[in-house]
């Protein structure tokens, strides 16, 4: 296993609630469906009494009785938002939805905090087994062996042999009580691979991992195998079967450069092909016969509608590049070769993602008519400005793909008419991200494309945009439609927001988040001061649905709606460490480590290691980037400097893009996606 040095004492473990979970019997199935999975809320242990208390200004949820040792300390452990946030909710019951339940055991160990991991998976199999579905308990098991076998080095060696072993009975019980579960097997897969020959486990690290190369309709998220790829092809090299590993190192994606996490999200980023929101190409049939989803082809999703009389193809958006564009749609005629031509577009926004393409669509056919808003000018302005990272577009992205956008209809008050005995509404709003938002309804369809009204950002990252408080409206506005189905332009989005009961839990807690951090804002917090208070609305713990869609832009929501409320310089709630006051740089730090503290570069290497050793992963990048200009020769640091990137991706692979990308570049990296068999 990957050597780790963790400077904090091993909590006490609590082997007799794990013994105890196994003995349950659960008469009750858990339903799953896949390859998009439906989960069922669960019924939180009513004795289990709502904590809420006062943190900075607000009244908010805080971790139930039984998990309070679990709340962040200030100067003790180091802070980590997702962690915070997963400890809290989570701690009132157990959630069907395996998705933020490996969210929180990546999360700890991509901090190296896998002695509190340990401790909380240990209390949550104590407490809740009760409730838990044997599917449900073998989610839970298998995130738990994950976080045991990461810290397994950690053991003094007179137990570690024991503790690997009852670590291997941990996996064992997953499977056994969920035998289809591919998140078991996955762990197993992974775990066996890497420990060493004397434990005998690699024919069934060989056995775990074909089980899921021979079940892809189990992936339970696209991107899930890239480590079963990666770890057969290290399994196939151990084996001396080059050809073998070749062809697995090859379907990872890991040809060029080897990370030093586990990778299993849907992010990928290259300089030829920039950033892409899907790990490999794929069609989704959303409403049969009627509306696709094609990922994988650019930043964006592609979404066709087929009109009511068959006759008409409907495009929403256009893509990234036009050869993006081109590659999607022709890769949806292989699937489907009946489908009629293309006649009309919609543009939801004139964001470059989204009509970067539209000079292929209009190759199709000169009579393709585009409708869009007529305010789209501002968005594409702010599309043009020139980015220092590179990986976002493409090596070969122009402007002029986007500069010469305009649409064929304008779209300045909702529009209704008929294609192809399809009804459609067109509805202009100002989105969350741009003021030339365009919902499309089609009613009969029971759908609504929102496009990125929703994006966790809510505007780019690098640019000055956003209408916060706008969101709400166009919220209320779909939720007024009561769609059955709601898609968004990337699939990230969509697996957040992609119904109403969603829907309508996100807004009650977004009004409450943007009307919160307003408060502090207005009495000298930072945003960095807000988001270290984990704000959680009361009775978030009970909207399970919402865990990721709440988490996901929270950071964002404070730092823009703060960024709209401030100055070039930022107050902080002690007055000490305002923002925009000075000018320090990696210039700087790397003279505070060579000049002031007189460090060797091993000696820096050091530190840099223990930085990451208790979690401080961001620290450890800042710093890293600032030695490599004073100790350009020692590869240490370099590698330190990497890893500490390889962590932070590693913590965002699901749900932060534009980090993805950034740290990526940091370290001069790509991170190609996954190969087709």
């Amino acid at each position: 296993m990957p050597h780790r040095q963790l400077n904090i004492k091993i909590m006490k473990l609590k082997p007799l609630y794990y013994l105890l979970a196994l003995t349950v019997t659960i008469p009750m199935a858990c339903i799953v469906e896949r390859p998009e999975q439906k989960f069922e809320t669960y019924k939180r242990n009513t004795s289990l009494q709502e904590k809420i208390a006062t943190v900075g200004l607000s009244e908010s949820l805080l971790p139930s009785k039984d998990f309070e040792s679990f709340k962040q300390h200030e100067n003790d452990r180091s802070f980590h938002a997702d962690i915070a946030f997963y400890e809290t909710v989570m701690s009132y019951g157990p959630i069907t939805d395996p998705n933020p339940v490996f969210l929180l055991a990546n999360a700890y160990i991509a901090t190296n905090q896998q002695n509190y991991g340990i401790s909380y998976f240990e209390s949550s199999l104590g407490y809740f087994h009760l409730q838990m579905t044997d599917e449900v308990k073998s989610n839970y098991l298998s995130a738990y062996a994950l976080l045991r076998a990461s810290y397994a080095d950690n053991i003094s060696l007179i137990s570690r042999i024991s503790w690997v072993k009852e670590t291997f009975k941990v996996l064992e019980d997953a499977e056994n009580l969920a035998p289809n579960n591919p998140l078991a097997h996955w762990a197993s897969g992974i775990i066996y691979s890497q420990v060493p020959s004397l434990f005998d486990k690699k024919e069934k690290a060989f056995e775990e991992l074909l089980w899921l190369i021979g079940h892809p309709e189990l992936e339970p998220t696209p991107g899930f195998y890239r480590e079963v790829y990666h770890y057969l092809a290290k399994l196939y090299t151990e084996k001396g079967d080059e050809e073998s590993a070749k062809k697995y190192l090859a379907l990872s994606g890991y040809v060029d450069y080897e990370p030093k996490m586990l990778f299993s999200g849907w992010f990928s980023t290259t300089k030829e092909k920039g950033l892409l929101f899907a790990p490999t190409p794929w069609v989704e049939e959303v409403i049969s016969n009627r509306v696709f989803a094609v990922r994988g082809f650019g930043f964006s999703d592609l979404h066709f509608v087929v009109s009511e009389n068959g006759k008409e193809l409907m495009s929403i958006d256009a893509g990234t590049q036009p050869y993006s564009y081109k590659a999607g749609y022709e890769f949806l005629l292989e699937k489907y070769p009946g489908l009629p031509p293309l006649t009309k577009g919609f543009i939801t926004h004139a964001h470059w993602d989204h009509i970067g393409g539209y000079t292929y669509l209009k190759s199709l056919n000169p009579d393709i008519t585009l409708y869009g808003r007529e305010n789209f000018h501002g968005t594409i302005d702010r599309v043009l400005k020139n980015h220092s990272y590179t990986q976002f577009r493409g090596a070969g992205f122009k402007d002029d793909w986007v500069s010469e956008y305009k649409p064929d209809v304008v779209v300045d008050s909702i529009s209704a008419f008929s294609i192809g005995e399809s009804h459609v509404e067109l509805i202009p709003v100002t989105g969350g991200e741009t003021e030339d938002a365009l919902l499309v309804h089609f009613p009969s369809l029971e759908l609504v494309f929102m496009g990125d009204a929703l994006m966790p950002f809510y505007g780019e990252p690098w640019t000055e945009e956003g209408f916060v408080d706008k969101a709400l409206d166009v919220m209320d506005t779909t939720l007024e439609l009561n769609p059955k189905y709601i898609l968004h332009g990337h699939i990230g989005i969509t697996i957040m927001y992609k119904n109403t009961q969603q829907l309508k839990a996100y807004r009650n807690a977004y009004k409450w988040l943007v009307s919160e951090t307003k408060k502090h804002v207005r009495n000298g917090y930072s945003a960095k001061d807000i988001i270290r208070l984990n704000l959680i609305p009361p009775g978030m713990q009970d909207h399970p649905e919402i865990f990721i869609g709440y988490l996901s832009p929270r950071d964002h929501i404070i730092a823009r709606t703060a960024d709209h409320m401030v100055g070039i310089w930022q107050e902080e709630v002690s007055g000490k460490d305002p923002e925009g006051l000075d000018v320090i740089t990696s210039v700087e730090r790397g003279r505070l480590l060579q000049q002031y503290l007189g460090l060797s570069g091993n000696q820096v290497a050091n530190a840099l290691r223990k930085m990451m050793d208790n979690g401080d992963n961001e620290l450890a990048l800042q710093m890293a980037v600032a030695a490599e200009g004073r100790y350009p020769m020692n590869l240490k640091i370099k590698k330190l400097k990497e890893e500490a990137a390889d962590r932070l991706r590693s913590s965002v692979q699901f749900f932060d893009p534009f980090k993805f990308v950034t740290y990526t570049e940091i370290i001069e990296k790509e991170h190609h996606p996954i190969s087709k068999k």
